[in-house]
């Protein structure tokens, strides 16, 4: 639990800083933002998620548990799925401006969630279209980007 403590106080001065620094580059507004919008709202959220860790790790402390109580398995990265994934994304990249941003959000999600096994097509049909629904109402309705449009219109 020191580590957690340890980590959470670094990723809190992280994001502390990145907020602190991207407020320099000019926050703009909700309809506009400027080019530290997203930085210092990245800055923010880092920081929450850090204090939220801080929390967690000192009420374990403080109820005496140890990490010698439990030992956490050594976590083995699985690299396969971790390049396939940066493929998937090479490829949204690449069937943007050909296919447009629904067609190619929806096949990219598809491809995404058919990593995780325990996901059925039904379920990853659902998450692609209810995905890439919400994207675009978001991107294209809400906030007005310019994507490529689709053959079919959208």
């Amino acid at each position: 639990m020191k580590a957690d403590l340890v980590s959470g106080l670094l990723f809190g001065v992280l994001g502390a800083v990145a907020a602190t620094h991207a407020r320099g580059f000019g926050l703009g507004t909700l309809a506009e933002p400027g080019a530290g919008f997203f930085p210092f709202w990245g800055g923010i959220l880092i920081t929450a998620c850090s204090v939220m860790i801080i929390f967690n790790s000192v009420l374990r402390l403080r109820a005496g548990w140890r990490a010698e109580a439990a030992p956490t398995p050594i976590a083995v990265p699985n690299w396969p799925k971790a390049v396939m994934c940066v493929f998937a994304l090479l490829a949204y990249a690449a069937m943007l401006p050909w296919i447009g941003f629904a067609i190619s959000t929806f096949l990219t999600m598809i491809a995404l969630s058919r990593f995780d096994p325990r996901t059925t097509w039904r379920d990853s049909a659902l998450i692609a279209g209810f995905g890439a629904a919400g994207f675009w109402v978001l991107f294209v309705r809400l906030l007005g980007v310019s994507f490529p449009p689709s053959p079919v219109g959208f």
